[in-house]
């Protein structure tokens, strides 16, 4: 939550205190699948991983915070969109959102995020095209982790796999980057992978085949290359 207008419609006394909703309604969406992780428990409270979209008073925004929150909302319903089951949690005015922003560390949480941000192609509404590799920079202060990469690793990860939504063969880097944005999944072997061998050898042959016959390579890879000699 960057916007000044969304954070002023949450108050908090001091570091120990809740963090109360003072706007008229809050709409938080999770994703659902946290549950495998441990990462959303709902029962008179709802705990989860702090990475979600919200809608307050009518204005989209997000929130990323790698840790366990626990919150308190008003209603809780099940939705689908796009396919993908959410938990959606109503805040209204004097909610308490969470219930303490002390977190405990757990270096855990960054691999989930890793997995269902990079790896499955999950992506956050409320996050724009350019600040999706910068997701990773500032994870050690809730996690107690980082990954030991160099910050252009995630720059060349993001690039390569965020896709015209319109075109998911186009990289979004080279539509123009006017529209709207998807990402494919690490392992989508029809869109992520370039060459006709990695198209056969990656995945199921019969997926990897019709792959290349829809798509066919205009430049032949090395590794191709050298198989043909």
């Amino acid at each position: 939550m960057k916007n000044p207008a969304i954070l002023k419609k949450f108050s908090q006394k001091d570091a120990n205190s809740p963090v109360i909703f003072t706007g008229d309604k809050c709409v938080v969406t999770i994703l659902q699948k946290l549950e495998n992780y441990g990462c959303l428990k709902i029962a008179d409270s709802v705990t989860t991983l702090g990475v979600f979209d919200m809608e307050v008073d009518g204005v989209k925004s997000g929130c990323f915070l790698v840790a366990r929150v626990e919150m308190f909302p008003s209603d809780i319903s099940n939705t689908t969109i796009d396919g993908v089951p959410y938990v959606q949690l109503t805040f209204n005015k004097g909610d308490t959102f969470m219930k303490t922003t002390k977190f405990v560390v757990d270096p855990k949480l960054a691999f989930y995020v890793w997995l269902e941000y990079i790896k499955y192609g999950n992506t956050l509404d409320a996050m724009k095209y350019e600040d999706q590799a910068f997701i990773f920079d500032k994870i050690r202060q809730t996690s107690g982790t980082t990954f030991p990469v160099d910050h252009v690793v995630f720059e060349a990860i993001f690039s390569y796999l965020s896709r015209d939504a319109n075109d998911p063969n186009v990289q979004y880097r080279n539509s123009g980057m006017k529209g709207d944005f998807m990402r494919i999944q690490l392992n989508d072997v029809a869109h992520a992978a370039r060459s006709t061998q990695a198209r056969i050898v990656g995945a199921y042959m019969k997926e990897g085949i019709n792959a290349a016959l829809d798509n066919p390579n205009t430049m032949n890879s090395p590794i191709e290359d050298l198989l043909r000699t």
